[in-house]
């Protein structure tokens, strides 16, 4: 099998598996950037290649992170595993093994000052909704009118990890927020998203990190 032609049964598998569509980009850019690295077919690379390109090139070299060479090995895996159905030893390529850390917990002081620091009443409704209701920045940006249940006080989330949809809690504070929100950009909601850009589209995930880094850093 070609490089070309793996690439290709890539997407396939991967879309038989209904992986999500962020998932499906960042194994398609990965298997990519492996392929481009070994520059032969993916079926001529040896194990201690394969262990080379793990320790040295990504650990030694690109300075990755144990988590981050973990995800190409899983997509090295899946190559080999499931599009080129030749299975290889994991014992010679293992995961690097998770530390585990405690998550910093901010006090109430820190949390107010930063939402303080968010000068954009709807970047701060955003905040202060994936803080209350531990939210996905992705699915934050997703949420619509009709996502939110005031009666039983809890949001619908639709475009969760893995495509998988749930409910989550919706904080008294959050409702009250959203509201103002809502009528700050009436009656301009395309498709009932509640939160929109200067152009009135749906905001984007990565202009909410933006605003996120820059109320951080303030």
């Amino acid at each position: 099998m070609t490089n070309k032609e793996l690439m290709e049964k890539l997407k396939e598998d991967m879309e038989m598996r209904g992986f999500s569509h962020y998932t499906k980009d960042a194994y398609y850019r990965k298997a990519k950037e492996t392929i481009e690295y070994f520059n032969k077919p993916m079926e001529e690379v040896s194990t201690k290649e394969l262990r080379e390109f793990l320790m040295k090139y990504l650990r030694e070299k690109k300075k990755l992170s144990e988590r981050s060479s973990n995800y190409y090995n899983s997509v090295i895996r899946f190559i080999y595993d499931v599009v080129l159905d030749k299975p290889i030893n994991y014992k010679q390529i293992p995961m690097y093994k998770k530390k585990r850390k405690l998550p910093k917990i901010l006090s109430d002081e820190e949390l107010n000052i930063f939402f303080d620091a968010c000068d954009n009443y709807m970047y701060k409704t955003v905040f202060m909704m994936i803080y209350g209701s531990g939210l996905r920045i992705s699915e934050a940006v997703a949420i619509r009118k009709e996502d939110i249940d005031s009666k039983n006080m809890r949001l619908f989330v639709r475009n969760g990890k893995g495509e998988r949809e749930r409910y989550t809690v919706l904080p008294k504070a959050s409702l009250e927020m959203l509201r103002k929100c809502y009528k700050m950009y009436k009656p301009n909601h395309p498709e009932g998203y509640m939160f929109l850009n200067y152009k009135r589209n749906p905001l984007k995930a990565e202009r909410l990190r933006v605003y996120f880094r820059r109320s951080r850093n303030k």
